[in-house]
């Protein structure tokens, strides 16, 4: 049995290879990123997204601590990242995660929200690469963790399954404040 991170990575793992690119909608402290970046290799791109100027400082000191100086972060939400990739030229992505809720550590007010959550999901879906994976890290333990989770699984009900498969991971004998895992699959 797997906890809940280990699972979203061992899924990213299934589609990302040396040169891809990937995205990691919701930078935090930097570790998924760092993950990604030992997938995707030298040649491949992490291109990670926070709205907290403080996320991105603690992520470049967990970065320059390892030697990594490849992942390209933004200091913007993840509903921007589809428009920020189009104007890199970037029309195709091997992976997605999302790790929702606040910055551990930080202020528990700026959390991430369904709205922008969906608003990325609908621009990030359309170049995910057949085959790919969104992985969504969920955290209804908070009131607007709930609201987002709310959100997000009603949603997801009504994705097209001829577009992909929807799939949770979650602890069955833990709270429903407990976190969990929802990913889609491309097909």
């Amino acid at each position: 049995m797997k906890q809940i991170i280990p699972f979203a990575h061992d899924l990213l793992a299934q589609s990302i290879t040396t040169g891809s690119t990937v995205v990691d909608a919701t930078l935090g402290n930097g570790h998924d990123s760092l993950y990604l970046n030992e997938l995707v290799g030298p040649e491949g791109k992490v291109i990670a997204f926070d709205v907290q100027d403080e996320a991105l400082q603690s992520s470049k000191s967990l970065f320059e601590q390892h030697g990594i100086k490849q992942v390209e972060m933004h200091l913007k939400g993840h509903e921007n990242a589809p428009s920020i990739l189009d104007d890199k030229g970037i029309h195709e992505i091997d992976a997605v995660i999302f790790n929702l809720g606040f910055l551990p550590g930080s202020d528990h007010q700026v959390t991430t929200s369904g709205d922008t959550t969906i608003q990325a999901i609908n621009g990030l879906f359309p170049i995910l690469k057949s085959g790919g994976y969104i992985v969504i890290v969920v955290y209804p333990g908070h009131e607007e963790g709930q609201a987002e989770k709310n959100d997000l699984m009603n949603y997801l009900k009504t994705f097209p399954a001829n577009k992909g498969d929807i799939a949770q991971y979650k602890m069955v004998n833990r709270s429903d404040k407990a976190p969990f895992v929802v990913y889609l699959y491309k097909k």
